[in-house]
């Protein structure tokens, strides 16, 4: 897929990133208010994360919506990551060079600068996720629907460090060096895709005049992997398109969802998305080889709304893992918007991981609606480990 692999060259060589909140999906409203959205979606981005929700909102519009589309992305620690990588392939090539020419003083410092680089690496890694999103909310009341399309794509970078480089360079003799090889220390770059296109489907309903709603959302998937893995001092983003290193399956996914309205106000909401548990291993590249989960995430989310003002927070019941080799994931997440006038919002939020596997963002994000018909929503990210992002969305009512 010609997408994930520009995303990642992209990501890795221009260092730019726009984000989504680790939600699987990409929405500005929602990732300005921390990734909540459970119980506090708009009906543009329902689909996404509790297809229930478009029944909820049914009742308070009468025409559709066009979300065309959301953009984002996330990444953390990449730059430094890289910074270090370029630092010991310099460090390579000098002391390359430096035995060529028989020049042991060069010999000694480009060894110790060798050795150092790669102990500065050692252990590192960075992560870059990048989402895609497009969205049709059909104006019908009696089965709210809409049909969507998201992309989401993780990528992990890893420096995998040898002692036995680095004990081979500490016994160096600069005054009888031996021939140059690739080091054995190697750098990799794991990167998993989901694409889903489907229809999500919402049934109204009330328990003693209590607003409730079930949706569903059947769906195609299709999830790519992406194993590039060479020797430390060969690590080069233009490889990255090679289709060598990709793995693709296409399969049958579903999420489904509740929402109810105990209190004027107040939104309880609960979302099972890819309830299908699927693994996809990637192409053994270097006798590395990677396995990409799609696992079953619950979420539940609690919404407030007062005339002006909107509060929520989502937690997710369970962790969730992305590659067998890395860590958990679980997080809490809070935001709030306040609807300054009819036409602009200001939102904020925070994302919290439980299992302290990736950094903790703050957020930011406005809301304008723009005439009747169109929106623009923009959204920044901040956080600890150099996490940075955004995301822009426009949308259109008709």
């Amino acid at each position: 897929m010609k997408y994930l692999s520009l995303a990642i060259a992209v990501l890795l060589s221009c260092h730019v990133s726009v984000a989504s909140a680790a939600s699987l999906y990409s929405e500005a409203r929602s990732d300005a208010m921390g990734g909540t959205g459970v119980a506090a979606s708009n009906r543009e981005g329902a689909a996404f994360i509790n297809p229930a929700l478009l029944a909820i909102h049914a009742p308070k519009y009468s025409s559709g919506a066009v979300m065309i589309p959301a953009l984002g992305a996330e990444v953390g620690s990449l730059d430094d990551l890289i910074d270090k990588f370029d630092a010991l392939q310099d460090s390579y090539d000098g002391l390359e060079a430096a035995i060529d020419a028989g020049d042991v003083t060069g010999i000694s410092n480009y060894r110790d600068l060798l050795i150092s680089d790669l102990e500065a690496l050692d252990g590192e890694n960075a992560y870059a996720k990048v989402g895609l999103g497009f969205s049709v909310v059909l104006p019908t009341k009696r089965m709210p629907m809409s049909i969507f399309y998201k992309t989401y794509i993780d990528v992990a970078s890893v420096a995998v460090i040898e002692q036995s480089d680095i004990d081979s360079l500490t016994n160096l003799d600069p005054n009888n060096p031996p021939e140059v090889t690739d080091l054995d220390s190697q750098g990799a770059v794991v990167a998993g895709a989901i694409s889903d296109l489907g229809l999500a489907l919402s049934f109204p309903l009330s328990i003693v005049n209590m607003p409730i709603a079930v949706g569903i959302s059947p769906k195609l998937q299709r999830i790519d992997t992406y194993n590039y893995v060479v020797s430390a001092n060969n690590y080069d983003v233009d490889d990255f398109d090679d289709n060598k290193y990709r793995n693709d399956e296409s399969v049958f996914n579903l999420d489904i969802g509740v929402a109810m309205q105990p209190i004027e106000g107040l939104t309880l909401g609960l979302s099972g998305r890819n309830l299908v548990s699927q693994k996809l291993d990637t192409v053994e590249t270097l006798g590395r080889q990677f396995t990409y989960r799609i696992e079953a995430l619950y979420t539940l989310g609690v919404a407030y709304d007062w005339d002006k003002f909107s509060l929520t927070s989502d937690v997710d019941l369970n962790g969730h893992k992305r590659f067998d080799e890395l860590g958990e994931t679980q997080y809490w997440r809070l935001g709030g918007e306040m609807r300054a006038t009819d036409w602009f919002a200001l939102r904020l939020g925070y994302r919290h991981d439980m299992k302290d596997t990736t950094s903790n963002l703050y957020s930011l994000g406005t809301g304008f609606t723009i005439g009747r018909f169109f929106s623009l929503d923009l959204t920044g990210l901040v956080g600890s480990g150099d996490a940075i992002g955004g995301v822009i969305q426009t949308s259109y009512h008709f």
